[in-house]
């Protein structure tokens, strides 16, 4: 029982929480609705009900029955009413007394301030300057429909009857002379209206006075009775802005401009100092290749012919077979030298040499060259091969060339391998031989060693050397493909670029 007594307890509490909070909305509601309904009401003007209006500015005061202005403040406003309501019919007598006068009502305004302009909403008024029944919009700002003039003119010590209507975004207008009966119309339309809005007393460099005032809901008919009599509807003027030509704007324009000139200018020296520095920096990688290949076999074939020279010189007695074996290796360097410079300017133009199709045939054809009969060489192929940039063929058969030229010349193998292995984005040349091996260690890498890893660098790849004494030496290197197309491709477009600029 005690638990079922605390679960009803709880229960009890959730429910009278609801039911309030369902009470305090319905009330909210109520309410609401309430504030938006337009009562027929005729104040009662009274210096005891002062208190039902709010004044912008002004002194004012209630005397006789009337609601009076005591001052020649610009702007001064008097106020009552709802901010929720839209649709209603003002009527109230006007009097004033003053040279220049402008004074009227103002409807469904909101945001006020002190101020001539210092609200949002509707001004209908008399303007005694040219005798016209003026309406106009008040943002902060003003913008007024042309005005109609009412006859015999508007004169001082003289009560107006002025009956406002506003219904949507219409809203209708008239003014009476009491004394003669002679009445003008105006009507208006705005898009883009105010909905709805206080309404009240607004005076412009007068002294007037404001009696019968009345307030009731409007319909459609009521707005129509007045448009009826009006000559046109009126919409109002949109003002065009100054011109966009202004001293700040055109300074401001010419410092985007003369900053976008030097960006550009800055640019453009950037541009030609880094082309500069690839230029250079080519130039030094073909002056090392140039040094690391053909100016090594040119030295060679100097030392061959400068000794053939010495030993003519000195009178020794050489036999023809001597001297042709001289001449023959200085014939073989200055084809190797002629090989190698040919593929150096294949390098500098668009032609693709037969490496790039068969490095496997190239490094085979090499080795055979190189070891002869003495030394079984096999080729394997791995793979599907692809096409292979001229730069990553070229470094490949350089390395397996020096490896070669390693293995035959201090490994005294009986068998050389060669393995070409093309893989998903990868490429990897394998130079095994049985030889005997030596004990190898990266700080102890003589000058052809570090040749072989300085052009794996050069693309990228990795270069791996394995051997034991008396049991071989392996020599792998690895590069991507992938990465090599996407610089080619990069250097493709910045070379079609320079040779269309």
């Amino acid at each position: 029982m005690g638990v079922m007594g605390a679960r009803s307890t709880r229960l009890l509490a959730l429910a009278s929480g609801i039911a309030a909070i369902a009470f305090a909305l319905s009330m909210w509601f109520q309410g609401r609705r309430t504030s938006d309904v337009v009562p027929s009401v005729t104040y009662q003007l009274e210096p005891r009900n002062m208190n039902q209006w709010t004044s912008f500015g002004g002194r004012w005061e209630i005397v006789d029955g009337a609601v009076k202005s005591n001052s020649f403040e610009r702007g001064a406003k008097l106020l009552a009413g709802s901010s929720h309501w839209s649709n209603y019919t003002l009527n109230t007598d006007i009097w004033f007394d003053g040279p220049a006068a402008d004074m009227g009502v103002v409807i469904r305004t909101n945001d006020e301030a002190e101020g001539v302009d210092a609200y949002n909403g509707y001004f209908v008024g008399l303007r005694s300057l040219d005798g016209t029944l003026v309406l106009g919009r008040a943002n902060y700002a003003w913008i007024e429909v042309l005005p109609v003039t009412i006859p015999g003119g508007i004169r001082p010590s003289n009560w107006y009857r002025l009956r406002v209507t506003a219904y949507g975004c219409h809203i209708a207008s008239s003014v009476t002379n009491l004394a003669t009966g002679q009445t003008a119309w105006i009507a208006f339309h705005e898009n883009w209206c105010v909905k709805s809005g206080r309404f009240g007393l607004r005076t412009l460099n007068a002294n007037a006075k404001w009696r019968n005032i009345n307030i009731e809901p409007a319909t459609w008919g009521d707005y129509h009775d007045l448009e009826l009599h009006a000559a046109f509807v009126q919409h109002p003027v949109s003002v065009q802005g100054p011109p966009w030509w202004t001293p700040w704007h055109v300074g401001m324009l010419f410092a985007g401009v003369l900053g976008l000139a030097l960006l550009s200018q800055l640019s453009y020296f950037r541009f030609r100092t880094w082309k500069a520095d690839t230029i250079t920096r080519e130039r030094e990688r073909l002056a090392h290749e140039i040094h690391d290949t053909m100016a090594q076999g040119f030295a060679g074939v100097g030392y061959q012919i400068q000794g053939i020279r010495r030993s003519i010189v000195r009178d020794e007695h050489l036999d023809s077979h001597h001297i042709a074996e001289q001449l023959n290796v200085a014939y073989q360097l200055v084809r190797s030298c002629h090989e190698e410079a040919s593929r150096t300017i294949a390098m500098l133009g668009s032609a693709s040499p037969k490496i790039q199709h068969n490095l496997l045939g190239a490094l085979a054809e090499t080795a055979r060259k190189t070891a002869g009969d003495k030394i079984k060489t096999l080729a394997e192929l791995k793979g599907n091969p692809v096409s292979l940039s001229l730069r990553l063929a070229d470094a490949l058969l350089h390395i397996g060339q020096e490896a070669i030229a390693n293995a035959v010349g201090h490994g005294d193998p009986t068998t050389l391998k060669i393995i070409l292995t093309y893989e998903a984005g990868s490429v990897e040349l394998a130079i095994d031989d049985n030889g005997s091996g030596f004990e190898y260690t990266p700080q102890t890498a003589g000058f052809g060693i570090l040749g072989m890893q300085k052009r794996a660098r050069n693309v990228s790849g990795t270069l791996d050397i394995f051997s034991t004494p008396g049991q071989g030496t392996q020599v792998h290197v690895k590069a991507s493909l992938q990465e090599r197309r996407f610089r080619n491709g990069l250097v493709r477009i910045l070379k079609d670029t320079l040779r269309g600029s």
